[in-house]
């Protein structure tokens, strides 16, 4: 894992997620989101600064938020709107690739300027052209 709970409640400062457990589940997830958003790389980084790590506690403590409100797919979320005659309830959804993009701007706020999230080619120099 990119970050421990340790991590979460030291350097993060974070509160939302309550328990070590509950922090290694999620924090698998958000490793996999910054797998994803870095291409890989994530994985051989050397992460002397810390802001993987920080990244990845953000995107731990989102997913929990997002699983404690049930926001994401198809389950039901904060109510959106309510009526009090014959009382209805519509609950807000977020589709997965709005949960997706929450995440993915998390995890950029912390891997700005890591070279992470560079998507074009690398630049060779040295090759005799």
């Amino acid at each position: 894992m990119y970050a421990t709970f340790e991590d979460y409640t030291g350097r993060f400062r974070g509160r939302a997620v309550p328990d070590e457990e509950t922090f290694d589940r999620l924090a698998v997830r958000a490793d996999a989101v910054l797998d994803r958003l870095t291409l890989g790389r994530a994985a051989k980084y050397r992460d002397t600064a810390g802001k993987l790590a920080l990244a990845c506690c953000a995107v731990t403590e989102k997913l929990y938020e997002l699983e404690e409100a049930k926001a994401c797919g198809d389950a039901a979320g904060k109510i959106a709107a309510e009526e009090i005659g014959d009382h209805r309830v519509q609950y807000r959804r977020l589709r997965t690739e709005d949960c997706m993009t929450e995440l993915a701007a998390l995890a950029e706020m912390y891997l700005y300027g890591t070279g992470l999230l560079y998507r074009g080619i690398p630049v060779v120099t040295g090759c005799g052209w």
